[in-house]
């Protein structure tokens, strides 16, 4: 194809992705039967052959973890020899991040060429206005599928967007499915307990199909047992399998022990903190519940795969100007102590800056508890997103802190601020949300800096 053409169609077909609400992105998230309608979507991928009857699927979801665990388990396969594509979102610099096959992105013409082979899909839905309006996450959802099921991939890695019910993902047909750990979040839309939440969760476990349940507070589990009881699934609680025990850890790496049904010792990982190692056991665990699809995978490619895993946003540590910058998608309170953990235990003594801001829906308290035991100073900022928290509700959320708190309404200004007022000894954390997580890394590349983002 001419160039220029090309040019012209990844221009169009991007446009026109663009122009679906994302409510990613949105002020207000609808989340019911008619705006999340997963018929429509079986009706765009039928244009297609519906690719989602036919992809070997390892479908994921939960409130933490759900990205590393499918980026462990996609690498795991990966260095067992198969050919996986792997569904995560949302993206940091650019959508091609969301859909990738072993270790490669997508490609602009290969990303318009599937988008635009669903227009066809995409009318079909808009002559049936009763199943509502396609969204951005449902079209780039099928566009996964299409690719993966047109690549040939033995396996398709799939991490829930928002929920499971409603997810454009659950249009699938898992061989496996994994429960990463459940907390707080959304609760505006999930609701307003652990067992509301995790219910919503739940329903991507599926008649006859196991699902590996990663370490969950008690309410969240009886959800689990009970869903798998009402339809025959078999669950396999990870701490019922594997147990671990950090050796040690450092900047970059991290080593530990996984032991049950495997005996791994000193694994490595470049995905570090304590909360990685349970991730890591539900990534092996997964594998061994494969065994009748993929064979035995060896204890070889598991030790690669977790040290070939790596993930943009999160716990990213990034060398710049003499300082080290942490760049860390967090964004509810069990998170933020996640990452408060990982820093007290490979930053000790260190003076802490933090960039940080959050969306309006999530628990803006809550997070910053965590955030106000151990930091020197806290900026706070807003993502270029709708729903960006106000200066207002952070600064509430703040109060009683003892160290310094600055607001740079952007990104960029907070950068600039931090750099130019904090010295080289010291730890600039960004952190909040994906988006300025995402921003952030669009800022450190134009500086020069070489990005890892998928």
């Amino acid at each position: 194809m001419h160039k220029t053409s090309s040019k012209n169609l990844v221009r169009n077909a991007f446009a026109f992705l663009e122009k679906f609400t994302n409510y990613e992105r949105a002020l207000r998230y609808p989340y019911n039967g008619w705006a999340m309608n997963l018929e429509r979507v079986r009706l765009l991928l039928s244009s297609v052959g519906s690719p989602e009857k036919t992809l070997k699927a390892i479908h994921i979801a939960g409130t933490k973890g759900k990205g590393s665990t499918s980026k462990m388990v996609q690498s795991i396969l990966t260095s067992a020899g198969f050919r996986v594509g792997l569904y995560t979102s949302p993206h940091l610099l650019k959508v091609n991040e969301r859909i990738t096959i072993n270790n490669s992105m997508i490609t602009d013409i290969e990303l318009a060429r599937a988008i635009l082979e669903l227009k066809d899909g995409v009318d079909a839905v808009k002559k049936n206005p009763g199943l509502g309006e396609l969204t951005y996450f449902e079209l780039i959802t099928a566009v996964a599928f299409y690719y993966f099921a047109r690549k040939k991939v033995d396996y398709a890695v799939l991490e829930t967007g928002l929920g499971g019910r409603y997810d454009a993902t659950n249009v699938c047909e898992p061989v496996l499915v994994i429960l990463t750990p459940i907390s707080y979040d959304h609760t505006d839309i999930l609701g307003k307990t652990l067992s509301q939440i995790a219910l919503e969760k739940a329903m991507i476990i599926k008649p006859g199909v196991e699902a590996v349940i990663s370490v969950q507070p008690g309410p969240a589990r009886r959800v689990f047992e009970k869903r798998a009881k009402e339809i025959q699934a078999r669950i396999f609680p990870v701490e019922k399998f594997y147990q671990w025990r950090l050796r040690s850890i450092k900047p970059g790496e991290m080593v530990f022990d996984l032991r049950g049904k495997r005996e791994l010792k000193n694994l490595r990982s470049r995905m570090v903190g304590a909360r990685q190692m349970v991730n890591c056991a539900c990534a092996v665990l997964a594998v061994d519940l494969l065994e009748g699809y993929v064979g035995k995978v060896s204890d070889e490619a598991i030790r690669k795969g977790i040290w070939s895993a790596v993930l943009g946003g999160r716990f990213q540590e990034i060398e710049f100007r003499g300082r080290k910058i942490i760049v860390d998608g967090a964004h509810n309170k069990e998170s933020a102590r996640a990452l408060m953990e990982t820093i007290a235990m490979l930053y000790p003594g260190y003076k802490l800056n933090f960039i940080a801001g959050l969306s309006r829906d999530k628990d803006i308290e809550g997070f910053f508890s965590e955030l106000k035991c151990l930091a020197d100073r806290i900026i706070i900022s807003q993502a270029r997103i709708q729903r960006a928290a106000t200066r207002e509700t952070m600064e509430r959320a703040l109060k009683g802190f003892k160290g310094e708190i600055v607001f740079e309404p952007s990104l960029r200004r907070a950068m600039r601020y931090v750099l130019r007022s904090s010295g080289k000894g010291g730890l600039i954390v960004i952190t909040g949300s994906f988006y300025l997580a995402g921003e952030a890394l669009e800022w450190l590349k134009e500086q020069g800096i070489k990005i890892r983002t998928p």
